[in-house]
Formats: structure tokens, C-alpha cells, sequence
């Protein structure tokens, strides 16, 4: 208070050092963002990647309103799409009903052609004879068409560079739309939907841009009005809303220096950092209120605010930083992104209210005229101490019913669904899985014993064991390898007789064949996506209908076992899959966070137990810390019961929320013992007295706060505003009726 232009000064001029770090950011437009580099089962993906094609697609779904895709105007449409997939920057193959290779023997010839190329040339027996091999071959079937022919599914493979991936998308998803949109003028009876892996990562940066012009300046708004109603002090309010913001730029500053992306995870922070802020700033408005209504003068109200707020806001401050920073145990960069900077701008945030706020607030006609209307809380106690012991046993009983629902929860997550079912690209997807594809793909690929080997009959035998394998699972759409070419050759060669669709009698055969047959290939159908470069790996492709990540991972435990049991050719095998990369980074992101729990409760019970000078209390304070978090998770179980990305990280993150509320209400308990001298009874109705209304008032901000996050786009932050809104409110429940009567049956 003796230096308050030096402390607005210096504390403007770090943050806005820090927030120059913001200047020029980029935006994610990368599932794998998701990923760390080290992620073994990403690099298994890009290993499969490096020998045969990308996994990056983007694809066209098409429907025509006649219910035909064998319609001549409608496989014009298709022709289309297919010589525009080409034109596509970055294309590496393009995939449709119409390119797809159709074998045929003529006496001694064998004739490899597109199904679909002159349709002038194609009489209707001749589409009526494609259309019945479409609808029947496996690999066609359930991918470029359905069995009914009715809808139809142009996919582009697309190799970006890795330098500028997520921007090249981002441009490659413009082009395809531009054209799409003329292509429908041009056939009004077919409606084309854009779907595929790159369409939906390429809403990541509309989902931030979005979210941040509703998330933050609605938390902001909804915050501004809550506060302004109760406080009554549009001044001191607006100081309290610069405090916030200084530390918002701080903490997004310097994260963003370090040249991380902006993710739909990370763009929550602001939000976040302005709820903590603001939390900080009503106590010690608060006091402030109080304290003028006690007849003292504006800077001896502003010191005695200090003066009591001053520990509890360092402490809290402390142990809600420490719950984001343990965010850096998530096995996805952006949560850890996210806990950096939010624990940065909580850091931040102490600094600034303590020295930001009350050196500005005293310049200003500020005196929050509303704090001293409120009812004070303390006479609670008369009503809650003749049912004391029901209370603390029906809090007990709760407690126990929903902690024995947590078990119901389960972990479950897709990379399609994390995004809201409003958005047109979700739809879509949830279209293409419902009516023609699986939205599940895995990756094995197969080394042979030896160079060439992948023509030998065992070999292939070893695909045929290995795709059996596969379809025992029900959920299986098909699967795609270098079998199916070479049972297909087989029986092309052998005058179409189905007898011979089975594997070559011989390695010399086998290698004729595909010899031959790669010589008849038109360009961009070569067969790089299944064999790689020197023969001695293919690939299969299974797809499969939705699985939840529970399935997925069982799913790759009986392929493992299966290549196990025939090591002698599989030494060196990979499974590669982007829904295992996730699925098997939800269970580490679980197991990893709940190390990081386990090290910020350790932490933040030894900063209480240091700040109290108190075993009891410090031990005390873990009532209301854990009871809300298990509380909250009991009843999710009865809400969704899906543990999904945001969920994941919501018990971590709402440690440092809720315990500010406990170390307030210690705080002062432990100030009225010791500095007032009042007894033990006395002491909790001071303490209810002084900060229950803080404590009433920054719950309700935060709940209402955090609604904001329920109006993104990106269900992990629905998730993870839901889960925080019912935890805060848990704990507000335990701290103002549980935490009082345990301190006065403890110290009586």
C-alpha cells in the first residue's frame, strides 16, 4: 500500500511481457496433437504409414435421392469426384466405385480396368453385371458402396508434409469444399457429404476459434453480471475483471512463448483463469466490504483485507497451481498444456490480487455496498448443532452409496465423438458408420521370413489364418490385403472357375501372377497401400464397426496372441491403429493422472498441514478436499458413466478448486483461535460469519462460470464443465455443513 503506482506498474508491464508470447500463435488442426512423439503405438501408426500409405483421408459420401448409385447421371458424379481427388494437393491415391479395378479373362488375356471408365461403352446388362459384383466383393462392399447400392464413398489418401500437416489440411479441406459446392449445383439430386479423418480434424481450429469467442467472453459476461448484482460495485468490479485479465495473459503468454498450438483444450484456460482470479478477488473484496461497514477507513479496510486474506490467498493460490500443474502427468500434451497455463496464470493471479487490485481499488470510488446487505451464515450453526450427529452420518451414508457407484463408470472414448452432435461433420460421420463403413480401422502389418517371401503359399496361408482370426469378432465390416488379390488372380486364371479362388499352388505362380498383374495396373492403383517397397511386408486392413476402447484393446490382445503363437514369421509385426493410439492413451491418461492426483494431494496436504502448523486440521481439511471429488464421480456414474478425455482429468483439476474453499474457512476458524481468542464454537460461527458468504459467492460464480464450457463444441469440455459444476457444488455442501460440525465434535 506504500507503493501502489510501483505495484501497478510492474505487475501490468509481467504480464504484458509474458502475454507477448501469444502474438502469432497457431491453431491445431492434428488429431496426433493429441499424441506425445514418444507415443509407441503413434509411431507404430507412422511406421505402417512410412511403408505403405498414409492414414490421412478425406472422403465424399454420396446419396443420391434415386436410392441408385448404378444411375448413369450418378456415376457421372462419382467420375467426377475421382478425377477431382487427383487434383487434391497432397493426394496419394484416390479410391471409388467407379476406379475400382475389375478383373476379367478374355480367352488368354487377363483385362484389369476401372468397373466404371466409358459409360457410353456400357450397356444396362453390362452396369447390372458390375453392380452385382460391387454389391458382393468384400473390400467393395461396405466401403465404396452399399449392399443395397444406394449410397456410394469416394476416399482420397492424402501424404502431408510433417513440417506444416495441420495447415496443409486446413487448406486441402477448403479445396475440397469449393468443389463439392459446385458439384451439388450441378447434380441437385445428390447430396454429398465430406467426411474422413482430415475433415474431422480440420474442425479443430473452428471449434477453437468458435470457442474462443463464446467460452471466454461468455464466462466473462456471466461472471461481470453475477458480481455486479451481489457486490453491488460496478467500479470494484471492473477492477476485479483487470486483475483477471492481466492474469489470463500471463498465463497463455507463457505457455504460448514455448510455440505449443492452440488446442480446444487449451483454449479453455482463459476461462478457467478468470473463475480463479475472481475467486481471489470477492474475498478479498469481501473483507474489504466488511470492513468499511465496520466504520474503518478505506486504506486501513484494504490493509485489515490483506492482513487476513493474505495467507489463505498465497496457500490457495499454491495448492490450485499445483492440482493444474500435476496436468503434466497426462499422457495428451494439450491437458498438459492447459494445467501449465492455467497454473502459471493462478500464479499470476495471487500476485495481481494481492498488490494489482488493492493499490487500484484504492484510487477508485469502490466500497461493494452489497456485501454488507448479505445475511452473515454463522447462526447456521443453531440449527445445524441439535442434528449434528444425523447430519455427520448422513453425509457419511451418501458418501458411501455413491463411492460404492464409482465402480460403474467406465473408460470409453472416440476421436468422432468428441465432437457435438450439432456439428455437420459429426453428422456426417455418424452417417458414413450407420449406412456404409466402420469407423474403426486397424493396421498388421507382416514381415516375410525372407526377401520375395510374401509369394510363398505359406505365407499367404498365414493371412488366411490371420484374417480368420479377425472375423471371429462380430463387428467386423471386412478386411483388405493381399490375399483377396492373389485367391482372385488365382481363379481369374483359371477361367473364372470359383473352385480356384484359393491360394496359388506356388511361389513362382504366386509371383507370376502379381507380376502380371501389376503390369496392368492404370497409375495411382498400384498396389504400395498393401505390399511394401522391397516385398518382403504387406498389410492387412481390417475395419470394424464401432468399438469401445475396452473392445479395442481386447481386440489387439487376441491379434497379439495370434502372433504369438506364430512368431516364427512375425518377429517383427506391427499393429497400427489411430483408435488404439487413443484408446490405449485414455487408460495412460488415466493411470497417469492418478499418479499426478496422488503426488498434488501428497503436496497440497503438506502446504496445509505447513500453513495450518496443525496435524489435526491439516488431516481435517482432506474431508472436504476428497469427499466432493468422490461425491461428484459417484453421481457421473449415475448421469453418463462414461469416462471420456475430459473426464479424465476432471478429479485432478477440481483438487485445487475445492480446497480453496477449505482453506478460507480453516484459515479464519484457525485466526479467530488464535488472534481473537475465542473458543471453539465461537471460532466456527466467525468463520461462517466472515467467509461464508465469499465461499456461498465464488461458488455460485464458478458454477455459472463454467457453464460457459457446455456450450462448447467439444464434448470433453462439456464433460469436464459438468463434472467441475457438480464437484464445487458437493463441496460447498461439505464445507459449510460437514466441515463445522467435524471441527466442533474434533475440538470441543
Amino acid at each position: 500500500m506504500d507503493h501502489r503506482i510501483s505495484s501497478i506498474l510492474l505487475t501490468v508491464l509481467g504480464s504484458v511481457i509474458l502475454g507477448m508470447g501469444s502474438w502469432g500463435a497457431q491453431f491445431s488442426a492434428d488429431q496426433r496433437d493429441f499424441f506425445k512423439p514418444s507415443n509407441q503405438h503413434l509411431r507404430d501408426l507412422i511406421q505402417i504409414e512410412e511403408a505403405y500409405t498414409s492414414d490421412k483421408n478425406v472422403m465424399i459420401l454420396v446419396e443420391p435421392a434415386s436410392g441408385d448409385v448404378f444411375d448413369r447421371n450418378v456415376l457421372r458424379a462419382i467420375q467426377a469426384l475421382t478425377e477431382f481427388g487427383w487434383t487434391i494437393p497432397y493426394s496419394q491415391r484416390v479410391e471409388s466405385l467407379t476406379n475400382h479395378l475389375y478383373n476379367r479373362v478374355q480367352g488368354d488375356e487377363l483385362q484389369v480396368e476401372p468397373l466404371v471408365e466409358d459409360l457410353s461403352a456400357l450397356s444396362d446388362a453390362d452396369l447390372k453385371e458390375r453392380r452385382e459384383y460391387a454389391t458382393s466383393k468384400p473390400g467393395v462392399r461396405d466401403y465404396l458402396i452399399t449392399p443395397d447400392a444406394d449410397l456410394s464413398l469416394v476416399a482420397v489418401i492424402l501424404n502431408f508434409p510433417e513440417s506444416n500437416g495441420g495447415q496443409a489440411a486446413v487448406e486441402v479441406m477448403r479445396y475440397v469444399r469449393d468443389f463439392v459446392q459446385q458439384l451439388q449445383q450441378q447434380y441437385p439430386a445428390i447430396n454429398f457429404r465430406i467426411v474422413g479423418g482430415v475433415a474431422v480434424e480440420t474442425t479443430l481450429p473452428d471449434i477453437v476459434q468458435q470457442d474462443g469467442q463464446t467460452i471466454f467472453p461468455f464466462a466473462l459476461v456471466l461472471v461481470f453480471l453475477f458480481l455486479t448484482f451481489t457486490l453491488r460495485d460496478l467500479i470494484g468490479n471492473l477492477a476485479c475483471i483487470a486483475t483477471a485479465l492481466l492474469a489470463i495473459l500471463a498465463g497463455m503468454g507463457a505457455v504460448l512463448w514455448t510455440g505449443v498450438k492452440v488446442s480446444p483444450i487449451l483454449v479453455n484456460t482463459p476461462a478457467i483463469i478468470v473463475i480463479i482470479a475472481m475467486a481471489d478477488c470477492i474475498h478479498l473484496m469481501v473483507n474489504y466490504a466488511q470492513g468499511l461497514g465496520r466504520g474503518l477507513d478505506k486504506r486501513a479496510a484494504l490493509e485489515n483485507s490483506i492482513e487476513v486474506n493474505f495467507s489463505p490467498i498465497i496457500f490457495t493460490s499454491l495448492t490450485t497451481a499445483v492440482s493444474f500443474f500435476a496436468l503434466n502427468f497426462s499422457e495428451s500434451p494439450p491437458f498438459a498444456h492447459m494445467g501449465t497455463a492455467a497454473g502459471i496464470g493462478i500464479l499470476y493471479a495471487m500476485v495481481a490480487s494481492l498488490t494489482f487490485l488493492p493499490a487500484v481499488v484504492y484510487y477508485l470510488p469502490s466500497r461493494a455496498r452489497g456485501i454488507t446487505k448479505l445475511p452473515t451464515m454463522g447462526n447456521l450453526l443453531n440449527l445445524y448443532r441439535p442434528h449434528a450427529n444425523k447430519i455427520i452420518i448422513g453425509f457419511g451414508l451418501v458418501m458411501v452409496v455413491l463411492a460404492a457407484l464409482i465402480p460403474l463408470n467406465r473408460l470409453d472414448d472416440n476421436f468422432v465423438e468428441f465432437f457435438d452432435e450439432d456439428l455437420e461433420v459429426r453428422r456426417n460421420m455418424d452417417f458414413m458408420i450407420e449406412n456404409i463403413s466402420g469407423s474403426v480401422v486397424v493396421n498388421i502389418s507382416l514381415p516375410a521370413t525372407e526377401s520375395g517371401g510374401i509369394y510363398d503359399p505359406e505365407y499367404l496361408a498365414l493371412l488366411a489364418d490371420l484374417e480368420q482370426r479377425l472375423q471371429e469378432n462380430p463387428k467386423l465390416r471386412f478386411t483388405n490385403s493381399l490375399l483377396e488379390i492373389m485367391k482372385t488372380l488365382n481363379r481369374n486364371l483359371h477361367q473364372d472357375d470359383p473352385q480356384w479362388y484359393r491360394i496359388p499352388d506356388s511361389r513362382e505362380l504366386a509371383a507370376q501372377y502379381l507380376l502380371m498383374y501389376e503390369m496392368s495396373l492404370p497409375f495411382g492403383q498400384d498396389l504400395n497401400n498393401l505390399i511394401n517397397f522391397d516385398r518382403t511386408e504387406t498389410r492387412v486392413i481390417a475395419v470394424y464397426d464401432q468399438l469401445s476402447d475396452k473392445q479395442l484393446i481386447e481386440l489387439e490382445h487376441r491379434i497379439q496372441d495370434w502372433l504369438d503363437d506364430h512368431a516364427f514369421a512375425t518377429d517383427e509385426a506391427t499393429i497400427g491403429s489411430a483408435n488404439l493410439a487413443f484408446a490405449h492413451m485414455q487408460y495412460s491418461n488415466v493411470n497417469n493422472l492418478s499418479k499426478g492426483f496422488g503426488l498434488a494431494l501428497i503436496i497440497i496436504s503438506l502446504l496445509l498441514i505447513l500453513m495450518f502448523r496443525s496435524w489435526r486440521l491439516g488431516l481435517i481439511s482432506m474431508v472436504p478436499n476428497l469427499f466432493p471429488a468422490a461425491m461428484a464421480f459417484g453421481l457421473w456414474a449415475l448421469i453418463s458413466g462414461k469416462i471420456g478425455f475430459g473426464m479424465s482429468v476432471g478429479i485432478t483439476i477440481t483438487l485445487g478448486i475445492v480446497v480453496d474453499d477449505t482453506i478460507h474457512f480453516l484459515a479464519k476458524y484457525k485466526y479467530a483461535r488464535e488472534q481473537l481468542h475465542l473458543d471453539n464454537t465461537g471460532a466456527v460461527q466467525y468463520a461462517m460469519d466472515t467467509v461464508g458468504v465469499a465461499m456461498l459467492l465464488t461458488t455460485a460464480m464458478m458454477a455459472i462460470a463454467f457453464t460457459s464450457l457446455l456450450f462448447s463444441d467439444f464434448n470433453p469440455n462439456q464433460d469436464l464443465g459438468l463434472i467441475t459444476i457438480i464437484t464445487i457444488v458437493c463441496a460447498v455442501l461439505v464445507d459449510l455443513v460437514l466441515l463445522p460440525l467435524l471441527l466442533l465434535r474434533i475440538f470441543r
